[in-house]
């Protein structure tokens, strides 16, 4: 039989630096409060010279940290930003991969789970004020043709997407979901998650496929070590179908078995079973008889 449904947690937050010590009891208390599997973690302010212990004191018991920082080659421009996963051990971890946009930075993490795969990008936009920030429908674009390639991946997949600033000015009338153009994404996050908004603007965004069979139930919580609220998302995974049942074809030999050592000597075994009794009228016994007697 196929076992149940497995939940899995994942925790969206934009940290605003996970190597903040305050930033880092936090997290304890959100897993001592939601038990999370996974955190996809946007402005981690990991810089190039960050030293192991820092990692070490940053990283909950249990915990595995894999961290993307922020590309480039000027390492004080690079500083900061930045995006991680913060993964609950055991886990198994498959090669995964996603491209480089300009307009945001991007990564990418796939799991293997008892009976499933899923796959998790975590995306971070920066602020207009950032060396790194593009126009918003260059934005627009690079993600149209992310989602494109999300969609080769043929897994159980969701995307996190944060954003520091939905308008890069008041004439822009584009709303935050106004990327979701297809009838084949949902859009789970529809409440505000930052303290930052005054309009109610959502900035931390959860997206799933239509058709995706994850169940996905999302909440949020105002207990924060930054000005984003944390958004958990609970997955309920299936697994993957048992295959269809095989057919096999057997012959039983029932009143034949003292015979097997004549195998080797065929005229034999015909020999006897012709001038065998027949003690039983049973279909199988009546057919093994006519095929040897043949």
């Amino acid at each position: 039989m196929n076992p149940g449904p497995a939940n899995f947690t994942l925790c969206t937050l934009n940290i605003r630096s996970i190597l903040h010590p305050l930033h880092s009891v936090a997290l304890s208390d959100l897993i001592d409060t939601h038990n999370p599997d996974l955190f996809c973690h946007t402005e981690t302010w990991i810089k190039p010279t960050t030293i192991a212990a820092e990692f070490l004191n940053c990283t909950p018991p249990h915990y595995s940290l894999i961290s993307t920082p922020r590309n480039g080659t000027n390492k004080i421009l690079s500083s900061g930003r930045g995006t991680a996963f913060l993964i609950r051990e055991p886990f198994t971890q498959l090669s995964t991969s996603v491209p480089d946009f300009s307009s945001f930075e991007s990564s990418s993490l796939t799991l293997q789970l008892s009976h499933s795969k899923l796959s998790v990008f975590n995306i971070y936009r920066p602020p207009p004020s950032s060396t790194y920030s593009k126009p918003f429908s260059v934005f627009l674009n690079d993600f149209s043709s992310f989602l494109s390639f999300a969609a080769t991946t043929n897994l159980s997949s969701l995307v996190t997407l944060t954003f520091i600033a939905i308008r890069d000015n008041p004439a822009d009338t584009l709303s935050p979901l106004s990327f979701c153009f297809s009838s084949l994404l949902s859009i789970l996050v529809n409440m505000s998650t930052s303290l930052r908004t005054t309009k109610n603007h959502i900035l931390d965004l959860i997206i799933t496929s239509s058709d995706t069979s994850l169940t996905p139930a999302v909440s949020c919580t105002h207990l924060s070590p930054s000005d984003h609220f944390p958004v958990f998302t609970r997955l309920s995974i299936n697994p993957a179908p048992l295959p269809p049942p095989t057919l096999h074809t057997f012959l039983f030999f029932l009143t034949l078995h003292r015979y097997w050592f004549f195998f080797d000597r065929p005229e034999i075994l015909s020999a006897h079973i012709r001038s065998s009794k027949i003690t039983s009228t049973s279909p199988v016994c009546l057919q093994h008889h006519s095929i040897f007697s043949a």
